[in-house]
C-alpha cells in the first residue's frame, strides 16, 4: 500500500459499509491488504468471512499486480451490501481476465478458478477511463 493512502472508509458511504484502499502494483503490498481485510471484517462483525475474503482479495489483487503494465495504484474495495460482501479490484490492465484449465505441471493459473469455486462467480467490466474492475461476492 502507499504510505500516503492507508485504508479508509469511503467518505460518501454514510453507513460505514465500504472500505477503499489504493495499492501500489507490487507483490509486497498484498500482505497489508490481507491484514486490512481481516481488520475491517472484524470491525463489521463479519469475522466468519475473513478466511474466504482474504483469499479472494489476495487472488484478485495478485492477478491485477501480475497483469497490469501501469505503475498507477490499484484500487481495492470491500463493500458490505444487504446480502453480500462485494470485493472489487480496479486496475489499468486492458486485458480481460480468463480462468484457465491448467495441468498439474503448471505452477500458476488457477487463481480465478479458485475465486469461482469459493465465491460462486466472478465478473469484470471495463470503464471509460481505461480501467477495469474484477469483482466477486460472498454471501453473508
Amino acid at each position: 500500500m502507499t504510505s500516503t493512502d492507508l485504508p479508509r472508509l469511503d467518505p460518501y458511504d454514510m453507513q460505514g459499509r465500504r472500505l477503499t484502499m489504493f495499492v501500489l502494483p507490487e507483490p509486497h503490498c498484498v500482505r497489508p491488504v490481507r491484514h486490512a481485510v481481516k481488520a475491517i471484517l472484524s470491525y463489521w462483525e463479519m469475522a466468519y468471512l475473513t478466511d474466504d475474503a482474504e483469499l479472494l482479495t489476495t487472488e484478485l489483487l495478485t492477478n491485477a499486480i501480475r497483469h497490469t503494465e501501469s505503475e498507477q495504484p490499484i484500487r481495492v474495495t470491500l463493500a458490505l451490501e444487504q446480502r453480500w460482501l462485494a470485493i472489487g479490484i480496479r486496475d489499468r490492465s486492458a486485458s480481460a481476465p480468463q480462468a484457465h484449465r491448467v495441468t498439474t505441471c503448471h505452477e500458476g493459473g488457477r487463481g480465478l478458478l479458485l475465486v469461482e469455486s469459493i465465491a460462486g462467480a466472478w465478473a469484470y467490466r471495463f470503464h471509460l477511463d481505461g480501467t477495469k474492475t474484477v469483482s466477486c461476492r460472498l454471501p453473508l
